[in-house]
């Protein structure tokens, strides 16, 4: 009978022991299962908010403010990296700034002239939080500038206003904010503003009654607003 007794009990324990380690197996595959099916609701939720987006973009920029002028420009970037956080972009501006002066040959005032100014601005995009239907940017960028034209200016060493041709060059850099709006996988809406010195800021006045000369004026801060349409492929 004793011997019954403690066969039945040891029965009892192994099958309480096995039914206790089959419970925490099943508890143990629910929960992989449910990290599994975690996992995968984050990644289809992440392809959904990151489309597939080409990585070379063509813009063209049909409003530009500069410190000397308004004008238009054309540009290419190229993203690279596998979760496209970097970008390199190539602009080209052109600005028109007008002037008003005395002509003291024909007399009046009012006198317009129009000066052209080309500006070359390469710079690197870093994307912090990559490419999204709304997509924020900064990043540096150099500033190249030149140009110039005919304007009616004052000599002070004359005493009075001469015709004489005014040429530009500028160097220096900008910190730019980009936001851009991608409103079709292949079309986008974006705004820049750029801000920072110039660290060369020439002019050269050449006139036939006095002479050349040029200035040098220093370290200036200049800064840049643009709007883009852009192609994505």
């Amino acid at each position: 009978m004793l011997k019954k007794i403690v066969a039945l009990t040891l029965l009892t324990a192994a099958t309480f022991h096995m039914a206790l380690a089959q419970g925490r197996d099943y508890r143990r595959e629910r929960a992989d299962l449910a990290r599994a099916e975690k996992e995968e609701r984050r990644k289809m939720r992440g392809e959904r908010e990151t489309p597939d987006y080409g990585t070379n973009i063509l813009r063209i920029s049909p409003i530009t403010a500069m410190d000397l002028g308004v004008g238009f420009g054309l540009g290419y970037e190229k993203i690279f990296g596998k979760d496209k956080m970097i970008g390199l972009v190539l602009p080209l501006y052109v600005m028109i700034n007008n002037n008003n002066g005395y002509d003291p040959v024909f007399g009046g005032s009012g006198t317009t002239s129009s000066d052209a100014y080309f500006y070359f601005n390469p710079g690197l995009k870093i994307y912090p939080f990559g490419q999204r239907r709304v997509t924020y940017a900064v990043g540096p960028s150099l500033l190249l500038g030149a140009g110039g034209g005919d304007q009616w200016i004052y000599n002070s060493m004359l005493g009075y206003e001469e015709r004489a041709t005014v040429s530009k060059l500028r160097m220096g850099m900008l910190v730019n904010n980009y936001v851009n709006f991608q409103i079709t996988n292949g079309f986008n809406l974006g705004l820049e503003l750029g801000l920072g010195p110039l660290y060369i800021d020439r002019e050269t006045i050449d006139s036939p009654v006095g002479g050349s000369r040029t200035y040098n004026n220093g370290i200036n801060v200049t800064g840049a607003f643009s709007l883009t349409l852009g192609y994505r492929f």
